[in-house]
């Protein structure tokens, strides 16, 4: 594993996921107070990206909706709330939803351990 900087803390916005790309890895980064959580900005379920997408980007309370298929995820420990339940922000009828997952079983996020020095922000991969 190596150490990157991702940034320092004010440059991320309380409240908000921000996406960001560093080294060719795309991340997004959830700030909550003095707590930093780091994510893959991709969806295990297709692998599309989690900030960009038909249903927008929807992040709060430390969970990000998937912007395809609505899946839901705790942006700390990368658990899945919520699978594949609807389409670019619309909630599916129940029967459907096993189509829209496509045979694909829950998945966590992949998530990044941060540390901070100072005011800067790194995570590990």
């Amino acid at each position: 594993m190596t150490k990157h900087r991702i940034g320092a803390i004010t440059e991320f916005a309380d409240g908000q996921a921000t996406p960001v790309s560093i080294d060719d890895t795309n991340l997004v980064v959830w700030r909550d107070g003095d707590d930093v959580c780091v994510v893959k900005n991709r969806c295990p379920h297709m692998g599309l990206s989690l900030t960009k997408g038909p249903g927008g980007p929807r992040a709060e309370n430390g969970e990000i909706t998937c912007p395809w298929h609505n899946s839901r995820f705790d942006l700390c420990s990368g658990e899945n709330r919520d699978w594949a339940v609807g389409f670019a922000g619309r909630k599916a009828p129940g029967w459907s939803q096993k189509l829209i997952g496509m045979g694909r079983k829950p998945a966590p996020l992949t998530t990044y351990p941060v540390s901070r020095q100072g005011d800067d922000l790194y995570a590990n991969w």
